[in-house]
Order: structure tokens, then C-alpha cells, then sequence
């Protein structure tokens, strides 16, 4: 019989194997005598026909020989249609050319196969189809008898896999646009990370509106919360993927009426999805509770592009943290993409709720930047006095706008004798606490000052004094400099102050270090002082430490960079307003500390 003798050849032709059907058949592949014989016994155990798993045992030119039920049901076929086919022929996993592959491997080689994965689709029944298989020889006394093969329908197993492969590709997402968010504390550039972050892995487009005050939810708070009647959004920041229209502020920055499907989403305080009906590139409805609705002339300006671009599906989140309402997140998808499923619209509120306390985060920094430079601003000299003989001119340069003010001062104090006392001082930190305690040294230092004690002997006094100002051991720098007019010297005295810069016409810049002693607040210091002869027309230059510190540089190689500027701008016969033009130009165009600048220039 043709299957005896397929059995009894190891190695014989494969026209199975190669793809040609097999129709000598399934009498061969039942018969019960001969070499058969081995293969029926194990089928008949109970241990094959009652497997989970898909059994099968195949002749070397790869024909079923038996087959258990699972490994029928896989294939979608009784058993008795599997015994007899040729692999090649069948519509299903054991048909797959990777499967055939391995199986011609196994004859040649009589090596066994394990852990393989095949793909596909049993087109009778349109059932897709994904299982791990192991191939191995059986061998009898004369050489290979057939082949052994388990199948294992893994789908569900790849579903599950492909679910949470979602959750975690979702909360990647949720942590990238958190940690974007955190480094920014400036509120539009902290609300500019939301979109780029969820455009295109999430979105087609995204955008993030804010009222332009945060409303307090404690109105009705049983009942969520609605905007009062007049209440504007203003979207701050958005994001398309490529194809779509390119957005500019200008495009969407005008401020709105609040929509209804945003007071939806505030007044239930969690996200609301909504869609138009229109299919995705699966063929399937968005989903949604409410249409998107036609556009109206009050509606958010970036509504017209998504509609004109096809958008079918949104999900709107408020944005809301610590009791107040700050605005609202909106994604959108348009023709071509899926519409938003429910796991979506829990990222998206997800989203919305990391994005609203960083936000508010940034609100709360701006309010107290304001409130510091605020402060600052009352506590520095509004106007240097007019002191005969002398031109001033000083500068005062808050730190990029998502720093802190810190504690940089100047001063101009004039003495009796024709003297005036020159001043610059910066307190370490920034914040409320960082000005509050400048403005008490400055006061303190214009006091001791007029008791026209010598510039050591001040910082000694002002250092004593900073047990009654520090609160949590700030410490302080500063520089004070007493400029005689009529003997034409300058005496000063550092405490952990950057030098003076002497300059004149005509001779290099001269960096009047002298002992830089120690901070104020440190205690026990015995402060020394040094003077040196002032040019006629000569000018000194007091700055605080940002404008000469920069992270990665040495901060004397800054000094010399500021004086060899300076000397430049003396050549060509700078007024003391041109000197602190000059130096503040070697500022970056951000800089990351305060800086505080004065002047004095000899007229006379």
C-alpha cells in the first residue's frame, strides 16, 4: 500500500512536503498492517487523543497519518478529514509554508524543531490563527518512521499580549508627558508638552485650553462645576500630525466661548468621549456619547481645521487640581484612524489629570515669581542719587523666566567728605525669603554706612548682624567700595564677592582682587580691606556673580572675558550708561541667575 511503503522508505520523496497533494492515499494512512502498526498504537492512546495540545504524526513525505481532535478543531475539520491529507493541502497550520519548512528540515536533517511560530488565516472559516509548534524525527529499527508534531493555538495568548502591550505603550505615554511637563515651570511651555507628547502616538491632533483665571470648583461642588455665563477659553498650545494643516498661534490663539461638550467634562470633572459617527480605517463607528456637532461661528477656531480634516472621533478632559478648574485637553482622530475606545478615554483623563497639576504647578511658580520680583522691584533703588563729579549708571537683570528672583542688590550711598560708598550684594537663593533678606542688608548697609566706618570694618558689622535677618542660615556676598573724590582713591572690601573692575582710557583694565575674605553669615571673620589710586578719568565696574558665572566655565576666566569687553567699549569712549551696556552684553540671551551692575565714572 502506497502509506506502508511511505513509512518503510526514511528519507523517501516528499511530494507532500513540497506542496503536491497526496491522493494515493488515506486507505495507505488507515491500513492496520505492516509497518502502520507503530502509529496506531499511539494514536490510539489516550494521552494523544485526549491532549489540549495539537497532536499529529506524519509519514516523511508528509501526510497526515493521525491527527487528534484539537488539532482538528484548529484546522476546522473532523479528524477523519485530517488522516490521509498531505500537509501541503490543508488550510491551516499545518499548510504553513514555515511549518512545511521545518518538516522538510526534520526529514533531511533528523533534527528536531522547537519553538516555532506561525501566522495566518484558515480561509474557510475566515478565523485568524496564531500557534507555536515542535516538529521531532520517530525512529524505528530500521531509520526514520515519520514525524512527530505538536501545535499550540496561542491567539488568545497574543490577544492578551496585544492588550497589554496597550497598557503599557498608555503608560509610557502618561510618564513621558509627565516628566516633559515637570521640567518646565513655565505654564505654556509646561502645556506645550501634552501635545507633542500625544500626537501621533494617541492623537491625530491635541490641544490644551485654559481660562485665563482658574475658576474655583467650590460653587456647586455635589454637583460638578459649569463655567459662569461669559467665561473665555484660550487654547495655548496645539498639535497636528504631519498631513494635516500646520497650525500657528495666531490660527487658534483668540479666545472662546466655553463649549458645551468642555462644561460636559468639567461638570462631571472626567473625560467625555464624543464622536460623528464616521468610520476609521477598521470600518468600525466612533464611539461617543454626543455628536461633535456642526461649527459654529463662537466655536474654538481650531475646531474648523479637525472638521474640515474628517475629525470622527474626540475625548475632551478637564483639567482640574486642587479645587480650582484650569481648563481642559482636547485629542481628536480624523478619517483614516480608529475611533477612540474606552481605554482611551481612561488615558486621556489620565493625561488631563498629570497635566492639570503640572500646570498648576507652573501657575503657582509664576504667582510667586511675580510676587518676588514684585517686591524686588520696591526693595532696589528706584533713582541713584546725583553726585557731583561722578556719572552712574547700573542695571539690574532678572534670571530666565522660569527661575526665581533671587537676592542681587545695588546701592549708591553718599558720605560726608566728598565720599561715596559703591555697593553690590547677592543673597544665596531665590524666592520670597531670598529678597525679604536683601532688602534688610541693603537697609542695614545704607545705615552703617553713614557712620563712615571703612568698607572692613562695614562688612564686619553687617556680618554680625545676619543672625537677626537669616532664617534658615542664608548666607550673602557683597562688595563695598568708598570712593574718595577729592584724594582720588577707592577702598573696598569683599565678602566672597567677584572683584571690581578698574578701567581707563588708554591702559588695560585692572581686576582689583585683594583678599575675598569670606560670606556674610558665616561669623568670626576678620575682614580685610584694600585701596588703590582712582584715574581722573577713570570708571569702577561692581557686578554680582551672574554675570560672569557660567555652568562647564571657570568664573575667572568670565572675569577676564568682561574686562577685556570693557576695555573694548573704554577705547572707543563709553559713557558710564555705554560700560553697563557693554557688560550686561555678555549675558546669554536667558540667563540662568540674576545680575545686578553699577557704574561710577569719573567726570572730573
Amino acid at each position: 500500500m502506497p502509506g506502508d511503503e511511505a513509512a518503510a522508505a526514511p528519507g523517501g520523496g516528499s511530494p507532500g512536503v513540497s506542496g503536491t497533494p497526496d491522493t494515493a492515499g488515506t486507505s495507505g494512512a488507515s491500513g492496520a498492517s505492516g509497518a502502520s502498526a507503530w502509529w496506531q498504537t499511539a494514536a490510539a492512546d489516550p494521552m494523544f487523543t485526549e491532549c489540549p495540545f495539537g497532536l499529529a504524526i506524519l509519514d516523511p513525505a508528509g501526510r497526515v497519518l493521525a491527527a487528534n481532535a484539537t488539532l482538528a478543531a484548529i484546522h476546522g475539520l473532523p479528524v477523519d478529514e485530517l488522516r490521509g491529507r498531505a500537509a501541503a493541502s490543508l488550510d491551516g497550520p499545518l499548510g504553513h509554508p514555515d511549518l512545511l519548512a521545518a518538516l522538510l528540515n526534520v526529514v533531511e536533517a533528523g533534527e528536531p524543531q522547537t519553538d516555532r511560530v506561525v501566522r495566518g488565516t484558515v480561509r474557510a472559516t475566515d478565523t485568524s490563527f496564531m500557534c507555536t509548534f515542535g516538529m521531532w524525527p520517530m525512529r524505528g529499527p530500521d531509520g526514520l518512521l515519520g514525524i512527530g508534531a505538536t501545535v499550540t493555538d496561542v491567539s488568545e495568548d497574543q490577544a492578551a499580549l496585544t492588550r497589554l502591550e496597550r497598557v503599557r505603550a498608555r503608560l509610557a505615554l502618561v510618564n513621558e508627558a509627565e516628566l516633559r511637563m515637570g521640567f518646565s515651570q513655565d505654564v505654556v511651555g509646561c502645556a506645550e508638552q501634552l501635545p507633542l507628547v500625544a500626537v501621533p502616538s494617541f492623537a491625530d491632533a491635541a490641544a490644551v485650553g485654559l481660562f485665563d483665571t482658574p475658576i474655583p470648583l467650590n460653587v456647586l461642588p455635589e454637583h460638578g462645576f459649569d463655567p459662569p455665563p461669559g467665561t473665555m477659553l484660550r487654547t495655548v498650545a496645539a498639535a497636528l500630525r504631519p498631513g494635516l494643516p500646520v497650525l500657528r498661534p495666531k490660527d487658534y490663539g483668540r479666545p472662546f466661548p466655553v463649549p458645551a461638550e468642555v462644561r460636559a467634562a468639567l461638570r462631571r470633572q472626567r473625560a467625555e468621549l464624543s464622536g460623528t459617527g464616521s468610520k476609521g480605517d477598521l470600518g468600525e463607528p466612533a464611539l461617543g456619547n454626543t455628536d461633535i456637532g456642526p461649527v459654529t461661528p463662537d466655536a474654538p477656531p481650531l475646531r474648523t481645521y479637525l472638521v474640515d480634516a474628517g475629525m470622527h472621533s474626540r475625548i475632551v478632559a478637564p483639567l482640574i487640581a486642587r479645587g480650582r478648574a484650569l481648563g481642559a485637553a482636547m485629542f481628536s482622530r480624523v478619517d483614516g484612524s480608529p475611533a477612540f475606545e474606552p481605554d482611551d478615554v481612561r488615558t486621556a483623563e489620565e493625561l488631563g489629570l498629570r497635566a492639570a497639576a503640572s500646570i498648576d504647578n507652573a501657575q503657582a511658580h509664576a504667582r510667586q515669581r511675580h510676587a518676588v520680583r514684585t517686591l524686588q522691584r520696591h526693595l532696589l533703588p528706584r533713582a541713584l542719587p546725583a553726585v557731583a563729579g561722578l556719572s552712574l549708571a547700573h542695571a539690574y537683570q532678572p534670571a530666565r523666566s522660569d527661575r526665581l528672583a533671587g537676592g542681587d542688590w545695588y546701592d549708591v550711598v553718599p558720605l560726608a567728605d566728598d565720599r561715596v560708598a559703591l555697593v553690590v550684594g547677592d543673597v544665596t537663593g531665590h524666592g520670597l525669603q531670598a529678597a525679604a533678606l536683601m532688602g534688610q542688608l541693603r537697609v542695614a548697609v545704607r545705615a552703617v554706612a553713614r557712620l563712615g566706618i571703612p568698607p572692613a570694618a562695614l562688612l564686619a558689622h553687617v556680618d554680625s548682624l545676619m543672625d537677626d535677618f537669616a532664617v534658615d542660615g542664608e548666607l550673602a556676598s557683597c562688595v563695598y567700595a568708598v570712593l574718595d573724590r577729592t584724594r582720588r582713591t577707592l577702598t573696598w572690601s569683599r565678602a566672597g564677592h567677584p572683584p571690581p573692575l578698574l578701567l581707563a582710557p588708554g591702559r588695560p583694565g585692572r581686576i582689583l582682587d585683594g583678599p575675598p575674605n569670606a560670606l556674610l553669615g558665616i561669623g568670626g571673620i576678620r575682614f580685610e580691606q584694600t585701596s588703590c589710586e582712582m584715574p581722573c578719568d577713570g570708571a569702577v565696574v561692581l557686578y554680582s556673580d551672574g554675570l560672569v558665572e557660567r555652568r562647564g566655565h571657570d568664573i575667572d576666566s568670565g572675569i577676564r572675558d568682561l574686562a577685556a569687553t570693557l576695555d573694548a567699549a573704554v577705547a572707543e569712549g563709553a559713557s558710564a550708561e555705554g560700560l553697563r551696556d557693554a557688560a550686561l552684553r555678555v549675558l546669554p540671551s536667558d540667563p540662568e541667575d540674576d545680575v545686578a551692575v553699577l557704574v561710577a565714572r569719573m567726570t572730573g
